[in-house]
């Protein structure tokens, strides 16, 4: 079937790459075709221990003995076998959600965003969803060292204190180093601490770093702070180079804000307009209305010239008139301008750029605009960024003159976050006191004399205060695993003062929260009333901005003139990474990046014009060289990535990759593969690019920097999910050998409001039908629906269902070998409108279709339809054909090839015991968390009720921040699920094959004026 915009997942797709033909159409290739091993289907067999023989002998196949413990004390409050949540706070970053911890006979195994939070209304991110994993880090230190030795708290306060009163007398300066503390009691207790010593100060850097809005805060407002952006109140978007929806300040909130405005089904549809500036593609990018790609030095232009549009609107006169001029055109910029003045109010501009006089161009154009107050909040900012590079410039200073005595390092890691990394630990070599409070060894804390570890977030009291006026609470969920103490601990015990947390945090509370507060009338109700629900909401104190200040504005200059073949550098985080403290959870590793879909590495991004220039493919290596900045490392190798939708102008890598902790996965996977090379330099995965960051005029720069690559004529395989499972079909078409089916059907606004189904394919299901009826569901008919709309690609759906289902890491190598296990998959495609390349997301699942025909090539009957609608797999039976996924239309079913077993027991601790861990050998998929199922059924039951619409929600659907999944029973009129597939922009993939899925999908909408798109169908 012919249409007029097509959709491919890769390059190769898009131009009927022979090779990717290939591959595709003998899709269970035999395991010597899938590597670079060399093995023979009978000799794989072997060393995987497939073989009879070997069964026989070793007994490989017999299932794992489980030792049943009766709990002689029973608890009142627990009942084995049932799960108890706590509310808690996430504290993976700073953005500070509101979670749920679901806590199985005395162990947390799964996180869930607490839908009461004011802050994050029950969304949680991926690295959210993956910290509880961290929790059963055999890696963490279990109790502190001094000088790389074991020691005990008391030999470690012993020498403390005493160090602590020689300073007392010394000049020399004592400073705390962290990232971020929005933690009250935190503060409170390290300002006590400081304030015994005569030189003393704690010096705040973020990684991920937004110090230059602070300081354009200041310049502008007389206040250093970070606004609270509501998205839920804008209806004209404009960011440059802010990734608000995938990792810059607070993704959760604000992508749960970005989804409120752009919400079709409701009563009163609306669909906010969003305009995207950016060097790379982004998440954000991927959902933008209307998108432009340009190298860094192009935004401070772009800013300058929106802003003379919007300052000649509001009958402001500027000397602007020798301004660089933007790149954009002047019709599109003056209809952008023009958008944001008719939604004066309601509109709002961000910027991401690290650079005060870009920030400050940006608070005068929402000044105008009169969005403070309205979609910008500084009266009660957030405090989720308050790092100062300005201070942490003043200390490296005083690192490399001597001048430091004490140097306390909290939640950073310095020596591998910072671009002179390695000077940096030489600087610590001279300051006589070192202490360093991380949990594990990483670059820094193997400096420090004293590693004093602190617990996870899962096992110790803290409080939370991510914006002003909302105070939250994190409680242990399991008793501490190790002897480590919280900081607020050691520091209290070092001032004489010592006291549990608990005690330090209610206290506080105590004599700070309590009297701003109007509910109850006593602290004990309002405390209890606090640890129940997980937050407070108080009385806000913070300092009032002044009076706007038009002296501070100035226009941006243009770029420099750069070197000749020169390229611009662009450091960026990636979902599962950020600035690199998750780097050691194999589950983030092993997360598809929803851009480039690779796993287990970072890569020089490249778009397919410089790539092609340069003569590079996919996994050539190149030699990124810096030619302008004055950091340490001049250049680096990285393997190359040709990234659509990037500018040809720029090279992207990602952060938070080259840690030494992450050496432990070089030879993860099946193990008769090891011996295999490794992953990355010394055995890490991915390179370290922190030291091509810029640490100039009082901020930390991630972009512009000049460099060049050059071809080195070496390889480097990537793992990458892109062309995975496609679900097109090898005929002569559009594309040569390859016929794209209409698996993403899209629409404007503008059409929609002119016919609720504009954007079907038209295509109707067969009418010819081998079954003579649907099978029978009396009683329930579990159903999901999912909207392309509010989908952000953002991945929390694919950890959640990792956490919920027990699914193995599998590693790299396997990861190539298209044997990655996730149930759920984020299928990213591309489209080209107007040589500019537009993405669209898709969540595929089991289709848990009604005529499935995995139910009807089974021999042994391990795949069968259940009453209520799913399509169950039964492991025991399941001997492994592999005929079901040979038949599955969308490719969801997985087989598990070995037993990829846990070398770590402790990590066991986090497996669901409500699912089965699976044996190699089998086939497995998305069961719509069938366990959650069948609890919801149980207390519907006890509670001598019916199920209803939402009592069950599946571990994807929960965590979303965007509220994207509906998951709910067919067979209520009433449902959610039911309302939504009765939408206009309601359709199933594959609808021509006559397979009848449960799962139904909402058209994607973008928002643009009628008669700018080529074609409104998918």
């Amino acid at each position: 079937m012919a249409t007029d915009k097509q959709y491919w997942k890769s390059l190769q797709e898009r131009d009927g790459d022979e090779v990717f033909l290939r591959e595709m159409q003998q899709e269970f290739p035999e395991p010597s075709q899938e590597g670079t091993g060399g093995w023979s289907r009978r000799g794989f067999l072997r060393a995987a221990g497939f073989t009879l023989a070997g069964a026989a002998l070793t007994g490989c196949n017999r299932a794992p003995i489980e030792k049943a413990i009766p709990l002689l004390v029973q608890p009142e409050f627990l009942t084995p076998g049932r799960a108890v949540y706590y509310a808690s706070t996430c504290a993976g970053c700073a953005a500070g959600c509101g979670i749920l911890v679901k806590n199985r006979d005395g162990r947390p195994i799964k996180l869930e965003g607490n839908p009461q939070h004011p802050l994050s209304h029950g969304g949680l991110c991926a690295v959210g969803q993956a910290s509880v994993l961290g929790l059963y880090d055999s890696l963490r230190l279990r109790q502190p060292l001094i000088d790389g030795k074991k020691a005990t708290w008391a030999d470690v306060d012993t020498a403390l204190i005493a160090q602590w009163k020689e300073l007392q007398k010394s000049d020399r300066s004592v400073c705390i180093l962290s990232s971020t503390v929005t933690s009250p009691t935190r503060r409170s207790v390290i300002d006590r601490f400081l304030r015994r010593f005569q030189n003393a100060r704690q010096v705040i850097y973020d990684p991920l770093s937004s110090s230059a809005i602070l300081d354009a805060h200041e310049r502008t407002h007389g206040v250093r702070a970070l606004p609270r952006y509501r998205f839920e109140q804008a209806e004209v978007i404009v960011a440059l180079d802010a990734d608000f929806l995938g990792t810059w300040i607070s993704p959760v909130e604000f992508s749960t804000g970005y989804a409120a405005h752009r919400n079709l089904e409701t009563e009163a549809p609306h669909l906010s307009y969003h305009v995207q500036v950016e060097s790379r593609l982004s998440v954000t990018g991927s959902k933008a209305d209307q998108r432009y790609t340009l190298p860094p030095s192009q935004m401070g232009p772009v800013l300058t010239q929106l802003a003379v549009r919007i300052a000649k609107a509001a009958g402001t006169v500027t000397s602007w008139q020798a301004a660089a001029e933007s790149p954009i055109a002047s019709r599109e910029l003056d209809e952008i301008a023009n958008r944001l003045w008719e939604s004066r109010g309601r509109s709002l501009v961000i910027c991401g750029e690290q650079d005060v006089t870009a920030q400050v161009l940006c608070n005068y154009i929402n000044h105008l605009l009169g969005n403070y107050a309205n979609t910008l909040d500084l009266a009660n900012p957030s405090l989720q960024r308050q790092g100062s590079d300005q201070a942490l410039q003043v200390l490296l200073q005083d690192l490399r003159d001597g001048k430091v005595g004490a140097l306390l390092i909290d939640g950073v890691d310095p020596v591998s976050e910072l671009p002179e990394g390695e000077q940096l630990a030489g600087w610590l070599q001279r300051v006589p006191v070192k202490v360093s409070f991380q949990d594990h060894l990483d670059e820094t804390a193997r400096l420090a004399q004293y590693v004093c570890p602190t617990p996870h977030y899962l096992e110790s009291w803290s409080d939370s205060e991510p914006a002003s006026g909302i105070v939250s609470i994190t409680q242990p969920a399991i008793a501490p695993l190790g002897d480590r103490r919280p900081m607020m601990e050691s520091l209290a015990s070092w001032s004489g003062e010592a006291a549990s947390a608990y005690d330090l945090i209610r206290e506080n509370w105590r004599s700070n929260f309590f009297p701003r507060q109007k509910a109850p009338s006593s602290f004990d109700i309002f405390w209890d009333q606090s640890v129940h629900d997980g937050y407070a909401v108080i009385e806000p104190q913070s300092p009032q901005p002044k009076e706007f200040d038009l002296a501070a504005v100035h226009p941006a200059e243009g770029p420099a003139a750069g070197n000749s073949g020169s390229l611009e550098l662009v450091l960026y985080p990636k979902v599962g990474m950020l600035a690199g403290a998750h780097a050691g959870n194999p589950w983030l590793q092993e997360l598809p990046d929803p851009i480039s879909k690779v796993t287990w590495d970072n890569y020089a991004c490249l778009s397919p014009a410089t790539a092609a220039r340069l003569g590079v493919a996919d996994g050539d290596v190149v030699l990124l060289k810096a030619t302008s900045g004055a950091g340490s490392a001049q250049e680096m190798e990285l393997p190359a990535f040709v990234q659509p939708g990037q500018h040809d102008q720029v090279v992207a890598v990602a952060l938070g990759y080259g840690r030494s902790e992450t050496e432990r996965f070089a030879n993860i996977g099946p193990r008769w593969m090891e011996g295999q090379p490794t992953l990355g330099e010394n055995g890490r995965v991915g390179k370290n690019a922190a030291p091509f960051l810029e640490l100039r005029d009082g901020a930390l720069r991630y972009a512009g920097r000049s460099i060049t690559a050059t071809k080195t004529g070496r390889q480097h395989a990537l793992a990458s999910t892109q062309s995975y499972n496609s679900l097109s079909v090898p005929t002569q078409g559009a594309f040569p050998g390859w016929e794209p089916r209409p698996i993403v059907q899209e629409t404007t606004w503008a059409a929609l409001q002119q016919n609720p189904k504009a954007g079907s394919d038209g295509v109707s299901p067969a009418r010819e039908d081998l079954w003579p009826q649907d099978h029978p569901s009396p009683v329930h008919h579990w159903a999901m629906v999912i909207d392309l709309g509010a989908c952000t690609g953002c991945s929390a759906c694919v950890i959640g269902c990792q956490a919920e289902n027990n699914i193995p890491v599998v590693g790299k190598d396997e990861v190539r070998r298209k044997r990655a296990m996730h149930w759920m998959r984020i299928d990213r495609y591309y489209s080209e409108k107007a040589s500019a390349v537009e993405v669209a997301h898709q969540p595929m699942l089991c289709q848990q279709c009604q005529h499935a025909p995995c139910e009807t090539v089974c021999p042994v009957l391990a795949t069968v339809h259940s009453e209520e609608g799913l399509n169950q797999q039964i492991y025991n039976r399941c001997i492994g054909t592999r005929y079901c996924a040979n038949n599955c239309p969308y490719k969801v079913r997985r087989f598990n090839w070995f037993d990829y077993p846990r070398q770590d027991p402790f990590a066991n601790l986090v497996l669901n015991p409500d699912v089965t861990v699976r044996s190699r050998g089998i086939m497995e998929k998305c069961t719509f968390c069938v366990q959650r199922i069948q609890d919801g059924k149980a207390e519907a039951l006890r509670r001598g009720e019916s199920v209803n619409d939402g009592d069950v929600q599946t571990a994807c659907q929960q965590s979303c921040p965007t509220q994207a999944i509906v998951f709910g029973d067919r067979n209520d009129p009433n449902s959610r699920v039911s309302q939504l597939a009765n939408s206009g922009r309601y359709y199933r993939v594959l609808e021509e094959i006559n397979v009848r899925p449960s799962v139904g999908y909402l058209r994607l909408v973008r928002n643009r004026p009628a008669g700018t798109e080529e074609n409104n169908r998918g």
